[in-house]
C-alpha cells in the first residue's frame, strides 16, 4: 500500500465509527476518537477499565496522523502512520474485528432510488465470502477466491468483490424495496463453497507437492546419515567418560571426610558474642530503631522466618538420547517440508441485490485470482 492508500483507507475506517475530524490537511489530520475505536488503538487499557468501573463521563481522546515523515506539523504532536507502524496493525485488526462481516444493500438510482417510480423493488440475497487457500511446505503460496452464492436460487459465481465494488451500498435497506425469502441455507452455501475450493485445487499443478517431497527425502537422508555417523563414534565416547568418571569417584571419597572435620569443628566452635544472634529482644519496635538496631535483626528476634529459596533437582532432569533427538528432528523436518493445504476466511457478508452479477465460469476465474487484489476490501 502506497501512503496515498493507507490514508485513504484509515479515513474510511474512521468514517464507519462516525469519527469527529476536528482538522485535515493535505499532509495530515486530527481525528477525535469514538468509544470503539478508542478501546481497540487508543492503548489506554487500564483508564477504561477505571471508566467502566466507576461509570465516569467519557473523555475523547484526540490524535494526530501525519503520512509524510518529512511534513509533520508544527506545535501538534503527531504520529507518522505507514504499512507497517504499530498503530496501523491495530487498525488493521480492529478492522477484522468489526468488519469480518457485513449487511448490505444494493440502492440504485441515486439517493432517490425508486421512489419517483413508486414501484417496489425485490432484493436477491447473496453470501459473498472471501477465501485464502494456502499452499504450504518449506514454501508458500496464496490463492484468494472471491465467491457470491445466491441464496434465493442455488447459484455461484466467482470474482464477486469486484462486482460489488461497481454498486452502491447502504447498510439500511432504501425505500420501495423489499428483500426475497432466502432458500438456500447458510449450511449449504458453505457446501457448495467447499466443492468450489476443491474443484479450484483439483485444477492446480500438483508439481509443488511432489517437490516438497523430494527436499524432505533429502533432508530425511542427511539426518539419518548424521545420527548414523554419530552412533559409531559413541563407544569412544563411552569408553572417554567411563575413565572421567572413574576420577570423580576417587575425588569424591575423599571430599566426605574433610567436611566431617570442618562440620565437627563447626559443632564446638563458640558464637562470636557481636553477631547478630546477640541482639536482645526490644520491649517494642519503635525502642528498637531508637537503639539503632536492624529491621531485619528485629524480624528475626522475632520469629519471623526468612522466606526459603527454590531448591532445582538435578535429579528429576534427563538428558535426551540420541534416539528421542534424531525422532524430534524428524518431527520437525516433517512439518517445515510435508505439503499440506489452509483454507482460512477472510471476511463476508450478505447482499441484497437488484442487479444481477455476471456468470463466470471457474476455469476464466481461475487466471483472475493471481491477480493483485490492492482495494479490495469489505
Amino acid at each position: 500500500m502506497q501512503q496515498q492508500q493507507v490514508r485513504q483507507f484509515v479515513e474510511r475506517y474512521l468514517a464507519t465509527f462516525s469519527a469527529h475530524i476536528v482538522e485535515s490537511h493535505p499532509d495530515y489530520f486530527t481525528v477525535k476518537l469514538p468509544v470503539e475505536v478508542d478501546k481497540d488503538i487508543g492503548n489506554r487499557p487500564f483508564y477504561w477499565s477505571w471508566v467502566d468501573k466507576m461509570n465516569l463521563a467519557y473523555q475523547p481522546l484526540i490524535l494526530t496522523f501525519t503520512f509524510h515523515p518529512d511534513c509533520t506539523p508544527e506545535g501538534l504532536r503527531s504520529e507518522h502512520l505507514h504499512l507497517g507502524a504499530a498503530r496501523m496493525q491495530q487498525i488493521f485488526s480492529s478492522t477484522k474485528k468489526h468488519g469480518s462481516f457485513v449487511c448490505m444493500y444494493e440502492q440504485q438510482g441515486g439517493l432517490l432510488g425508486n421512489a419517483g417510480k413508486r414501484r417496489s423493488t425485490p432484493l436477491v440475497p447473496w453470501l459473498g465470502m472471501n477465501l485464502k487457500v494456502s499452499l504450504l511446505c518449506d514454501k508458500r503460496r496464496d490463492i484468494l477466491l472471491y465467491l457470491g452464492i445466491n441464496l434465493h436460487q442455488p447459484r455461484m459465481v466467482t470474482d464477486f468483490t469486484s462486482f460489488l465494488f461497481s454498486l452502491s451500498l447502504t447498510p439500511a435497506i432504501p425505500d420501495y424495496y423489499y428483500t426475497l425469502d432466502r432458500k438456500v441455507t447458510i449450511q449449504e452455501a458453505l457446501q457448495m463453497a467447499q466443492q468450489e475450493v476443491e474443484h479450484t485445487l483439483e485444477q492446480e499443478d500438483q508439481q509443488w507437492a511432489e517437490e516438497a517431497r523430494t527436499r524432505l527425502s533429502e533432508e530425511m537422508s542427511i539426518l539419518e546419515a548424521y545420527y548414523e555417523e554419530l552412533a559409531r563414534r559413541e563407544p569412544q565416547d563411552e569408553q572417554a567418560n567411563a575413565n572421567k568418571t572413574e576420577d570423580e569417584t576417587d575425588d569424591a571419597a575423599e571430599q566426605p571426610e574433610a567436611q566431617s572435620s570442618l562440620e565437627q569443628e563447626a559443632l564446638h566452635s563458640e558464637p562470636d558474642p557481636t553477631g547478630p544472634a546477640s541482639v536482645e529482644q526490644p520491649i517494642s519496635f519503635d525502642e528498637y530503631r531508637a537503639s539503632g538496631g536492624r529491621i531485619l535483626d528485629f524480624l528475626r528476634a522475632n520469629g519471623i522466618q526468612t522466606t526459603s529459596r527454590e531448591e532445582i533437582n538435578q535429579a528429576e532432569w534427563k538428558k535426551s538420547t540420541p534416539d528421542e533427538e534424531r525422532q524430534r528432528r524428524k518431527d520437525e523436518l516433517a512439518w517445515q517440508y510435508e505439503p499440506r493445504i489452509e483454507v482460512s476466511f477472510i471476511n463476508g457478508g450478505l447482499f441484497y441485490l437488484s442487479s444481477s452479477p455476471p456468470l463466470m465460469r471457474s476455469s476464466k476465474a481461475k487466471s483472475m485470482r493471481h491477480l493483485p487484489a490492492s482495494g479490495r476490501i469489505l
